[in-house]
């Protein structure tokens, strides 16, 4: 299943942490406190109790949340998207950005 993970921490170590562990579960970064990517349930929970362990702030939140393939073809882009901007950092455009 597609999963997103989003996520506002405000310390860099911590933030640094869980954008690692999402690369190695094979996720990609779409944007900066954003990843996604394919995971089986079983790699969803692990990622999930990994993250568990590393969140140390009351005030930090991590959202691992799935969305089904049909969900997503129904996504909606609001605002200028400049993708040649993010081509050249460690993010992917998933989805096309297209006039109305």
């Amino acid at each position: 299943m597609f999963y997103w993970v989003i996520y506002d921490i405000s310390s860099n170590k911590t933030r640094n942490k869980i954008a690692s562990k999402c690369k190695n579960y094979g996720m990609r970064r779409i944007q900066k406190s954003a990843f996604a990517g394919e995971l089986t349930r079983n790699k969803s929970e692990m990622l999930s109790q990994e993250v568990k362990e590393v969140i140390t702030e009351s005030t930090d939140c991590v959202f691992i949340m799935p969305t089904c393939e049909q969900c997503f073809k129904c996504k909606e882009i609001v605002g200028h998207l400049d993708e040649e901007s993010i081509r050249k950092k460690d993010f992917i455009i998933i989805g096309k950005n297209e006039p109305n």
